[in-house]
């Protein structure tokens, strides 16, 4: 995909709809990977089944809105952001980055602080 920056507004509207299988369908590789530090122990999730119950939860249980971008950088085929969001505890922080190939993720990154 040649517009990463339209790739993740579409991401953020797919969040928004809260539909863990419809985000992953559209946006993750067959045989996607996801490493989510954000709590005590990482989360690694791979393949759409992993994902999309790993943001079924997400959707579920923690994310309530997107709040902001602070920063978004990308190149050919990756993309970085900072972004605040809010959370069942309130707003949160968070830092991804995405690796495409074909215009689907094959590795997503994801922190929070």
């Amino acid at each position: 995909m040649s517009d990463l920056k339209s790739f993740y507004e579409e991401q953020l509207e797919l969040l928004a709809a809260k539909n863990g299988a419809a985000l992953v369908e559209a946006h993750y590789a067959d045989d996607a990977e996801m490493i989510v530090i954000s709590g005590e122990e990482p989360i690694v999730a791979k393949g759409k089944a992993g994902l999309t119950q790993l943001f079924e939860f997400y959707l579920t249980n923690v994310y309530r809105g997107f709040i902001s971008t602070e920063k978004f950088a990308a190149t050919d085929d990756s993309l970085m952001f900072e972004a605040t969001i809010n959370t069942v505890n309130g707003p949160l922080k968070i830092y991804d980055c995405m690796y495409l190939e074909n215009g689907k993720i094959t590795r997503h990154f994801s922190g929070v602080k």
